[in-house]
């Protein structure tokens, strides 16, 4: 059956670039994975559906326990991680999966006002307050999973590194 005109083709280059996965889907071989750790559930889903439609692969935990243990047995490219959180708050499983992943990005995304200062104590890449900015904080998680992990090793390692702050209105920091 031939196709009219008006449909586009598939360019050849995708279908090459495809191959199902254990599961069966398909999926592209540098997708990045991306862990959400959030207790709510509808910003767990808004989150999980913004990602998805931008091409990462996704993976949730309700708190942050099961973040860790997530994490540790399926390493993700980045952790998006809320601070309250049940059985095991955003800092402790912060603190957790720095131990065990130091190289891992993980951006803090919160309602909690005033943790910046305590984001820059602990290292972590960046920090964004709710109610989220989602394409500010797309652009950081693209710039965070395609880093180099050299260049993420540099920066986090650097004395003049400071935790970005995910907010339109201010001023980054890097």
């Amino acid at each position: 059956m031939k196709l009219p005109d008006k449909f586009p083709k598939t360019p050849t280059f995708a279908l090459g670039a495809l191959a199902p996965d254990s599961a069966g889907s398909f999926a592209t071989a540098n997708r990045k994975r991306v862990l959400i750790a959030e207790d709510d559930a509808v910003v767990r889903a808004a989150l999980a559906a913004v990602l998805e439609s931008e091409g990462y692969d996704v993976d949730v935990a309700a708190d942050g326990r099961q973040a860790v243990a997530h994490a540790t047995a399926h390493p993700p490219d980045l952790v998006l991680l809320d601070l309250n959180m049940p059985n095991v708050d955003g800092w402790t499983a912060f603190t957790k999966l720095d131990r065990v992943c130091p190289l891992m990005p993980v951006i803090i995304i919160t309602a909690r006002p005033h943790q910046y200062k305590e984001a820059v104590r602990l290292g972590v890449d960046a920090f964004m307050e709710k109610p989220l900015d989602f394409p500010v904080l797309l652009r950081a998680i693209r710039k965070f999973t395609h880093e180099p992990e050299k260049r993420h090793t540099e920066r986090i390692t650097n004395r003049a590194f400071v935790t970005r702050l995910l907010n339109a209105n201010t001023a980054n920091h890097s």
